[in-house]
């Protein structure tokens, strides 16, 4: 039981976190999450993230840039498709070391400070590696992240939330086909539910007054951390 309410806990603030600066869902809830209750990671996940994503793009919808949301979602879904082949052939042994690598990759991306410009292909590399990680880890924000990081608040929220609603919801189709999702993990998302509206309600009251770039740099650290951690710690 303490478990439990420690998983909500941790799914309060992560989609707290995701509806205020952008991200956190998956990159701050993952890494304890798959220590505490494995099983959430990643299809459950991708289906708490398809939720919060899409509450968010309907809020923001007036901010959504039509013709980049369609270049992102094309790559996105090359990167859904090449970590459904990936998954196809891992362990569980390969996947822990799979899910530290991407979480360290998110980090170190978000951590260079580099702002590239919002072009076709930067479009196009940025939405085939969120495709890749956020099908494998449900923490694949990073790259897109990196992307639209000089846009303001509601334009970052507006366009990374409509490019993973489509990619969540793509994602959990193709662990469906390959058999790494099934009603179980229906069953443990409906779970997970009061949690993420509760974090959802919650970020209505928190919105102005968190200090984001020390929140970004704290979930960062503790991405990193958990991606080594995952890599030369057995679970």
């Amino acid at each position: 039981m303490p478990d439990i309410v420690l998983v909500y806990c941790i799914l309060i603030i992560g989609a707290c976190l995701q509806c205020v600066i952008g991200f956190g869902l998956g990159l701050l809830c993952v890494p304890f999450l798959y220590w505490l209750l494995p099983e959430l990671v990643p299809a459950p996940m991708i289906l708490n993230a398809l939720l919060i994503t899409t509450l968010l793009a309907i809020k923001h919808r007036g901010e959504i840039d039509v013709k980049q949301t369609g270049y992102s979602i094309f790559g996105g879904v090359i990167g859904v498709l090449c970590a459904a082949a990936v998954m196809l052939y891992v362990d569980s042994e390969q996947y822990r070391l799979l899910l530290g690598g991407c979480l360290l990759l998110a980090a170190g991306l978000s951590l260079t400070g580099w702002t590239p410009k919002l072009t076709m292909l930067s479009n196009l590399i940025a939405s085939i590696l969120s495709g890749f990680i956020g099908t494998t880890t449900s923490a694949g924000g990073a790259p897109m992240g990196l992307l639209y990081q000089a846009q303001n608040r509601d334009k970052i929220k507006a366009n990374l939330s409509i490019f993973f609603v489509f990619i969540n919801l793509f994602g959990i189709l193709a662990l469906l086909v390959t058999g790494y999702a099934d009603f179980n993990d229906i069953l443990l998302f409906l779970k997970c539910l009061p949690a993420i509206i509760i974090g959802w309600g919650a970020s209505y009251f928190v919105n102005n007054s968190i200090n984001e770039k020390a929140t970004r740099r704290l979930i960062i650290l503790v991405a990193s951390f958990s991606g080594l951690a995952l890599i030369f710690i057995h679970h």
